[in-house]
């Protein structure tokens, strides 16, 4: 199958998760040159994917970033993230079973010493625009890099008593691997309604806090992107100075909020019905698409 998952101008631990997970709970299957598409972990059931190849949808998602696919008979759904994907797509709910890096609770076994009572994970977009990590070190926070090596933020999040985090997929891995989490809404509204897609299928009552901006180029970009997205982009592009305008200031503001979140704000953690339930299901859809592969019936 082909392997199909989303990298932008930075590496992103949700995304990379692919490439880390996939091969260590099937292994020998991954051709790129394949017909099947194969979309696991991600938002990246999108439009654009060729009408004749054969799309394998094994946990992924729907996140509004391109218009709905026409679901025809190239489409096999094993599972998706969650009950609104689902929805979408109109298919049955049942099918929202999670999103498949839940799945990591079979790859990840070890145990890791506690050595960070706080950590904070941004958006990997949030690292480009703001200080974040200037921020962390001002309030004697651990600093979790999205852009890391995937073992590297493994490590980092088993490591932490309490991960806040911007990322979907930092709270998603906190989660599976029962790390109390934080969830931050995203500085960008576009990256929301994934979240409460993936709360669906473990019944999380999902309510983000609220951060403030870490600098000014994040504070502006912010600004416009609702209002006029043209200019946020160009911000983004060419407004690397503003990383530079009172970085300390809005650091430390930045980092009295965190601080505050993680004194104020109760942990989440799905229950461990929920989480057992979800990977229990996942197992068994994995067994179900082994022996399709086994039959050919991934093929034409």
């Amino acid at each position: 199958m082909n392997l199909y998952f989303y990298r932008g101008k930075k590496l992103n631990f949700g995304d990379e998760l692919n490439t880390w997970m996939w091969p260590k709970l099937i292994d020998g299957v991954w051709d790129q040159g394949n017909d099947s598409i194969f979309l696991g972990i991600g938002s990246i059931i999108f439009d654009f994917f060729p009408s004749e190849k054969r799309k394998v949808v094994f946990g992924a998602g729907y996140g509004g970033y391109t218009q709905l696919p026409v679901i025809d008979k190239n489409w096999k759904f094993y599972f998706v993230r969650g009950k609104l994907t689902a929805k979408a797509l109109g298919i049955d709910e049942k099918l929202g079973i999670g999103d498949a890096a839940i799945l990591l609770r079979s790859c990840v076994k070890h145990k890791v010493e506690k050595k960070y009572k706080v950590s904070f994970m941004p958006h990997w977009g949030s690292t480009s625009e703001g200080n974040w990590e200037l921020a962390c070190q001002y309030g004697s926070i651990n600093y979790i890099d999205p852009c890391a090596p995937v073992e590297v933020v493994l490590e980092q999040i088993l490591a932490s008593e309490l991960v806040i985090t911007e990322a979907m997929h930092g709270a998603i891995v906190s989660d599976a691997l029962r790390v109390p989490w934080i969830p931050i809404q995203p500085l960008s509204s576009i990256h929301s309604m994934k979240w409460f897609d993936w709360a669906s299928a473990l019944d999380i009552d999902l309510k983000p806090s609220q951060i403030n901006s870490s600098s000014l180029l994040e504070a502006v970009v912010l600004f416009f992107h609702e209002r006029n997205p043209k200019i946020a982009d160009k911000f983004r592009r060419r407004g690397r100075f503003l990383l530079n305008v009172a970085p300390d200031a809005l650091a430390q503001r930045a980092t009295e909020r965190l601080l505050a979140i993680s004194k104020n704000d109760p942990p989440c953690l799905s229950s461990d019905t929920s989480i057992e339930r979800s990977h229990d299901q996942m197992l068994s859809k994995l067994d179900e698409l082994i022996q399709d592969m086994g039959r050919g019936s991934l093929n034409y």
